[in-house]
């Protein structure tokens, strides 16, 4: 069983890295706008998916911490209001498409996917756990704990 739990965390970690590399290679290939744009939305939809699949597995984990669920979900609420905000900074013009040109849904997506995959990478300290004795971690419970979790998953 522990091999198994150590499986779901590799897995974990290593499907991110993925879906960088597959847009690049999308990108290379792509010989339009419209087909740079589509490899940015299917980016961002592997993106948003993964993040939902670190969250819920997160609230699995931690299903015995209330407060700490309730305090993961306004959290993440948060992110999402600043992930909107800073898109809006980075693009505040009111009409976008003219204003920027066609390729503004394409950078737009592209930094909407990079902080999307930065907060899947904050969230998975949530299910690497820390070492008995760290005292610091917060409510990031320990290794231990999470692989017993995983096993009951």
């Amino acid at each position: 069983m522990k091999k198994l739990s150590s499986l779901i965390i590799l897995s974990i970690f290593l499907s991110s890295s993925a879906c960088s590399s597959e847009v690049d290679i999308c990108l290379e290939k792509a010989q339009t706008q419209r087909e740079m744009t589509l490899c940015q939305g299917v980016n961002l939809t592997k993106a948003d998916a993964e993040l939902n699949r670190v969250y819920n597995l997160i609230r699995k984990v931690y299903a015995d911490d209330k407060e700490f669920l309730s305090k993961l979900k306004a959290s993440q609420l948060a992110w999402i209001k600043l992930r909107d905000a800073d898109l809006e900074m980075s693009f505040p013009l009111a009409d976008k498409q003219l204003q920027y040109g066609s390729i503004y849904r394409m950078c737009a997506m592209g930094i909407e996917t990079k902080q999307t995959l930065q907060r899947v990478e904050y969230l998975k300290k949530w299910l690497a756990g820390v070492k008995e004795g760290d005292v610091c971690s917060g409510s990031i419970k320990g290794t231990d704990d999470i692989n017993d979790s995983l096993k009951k998953i």
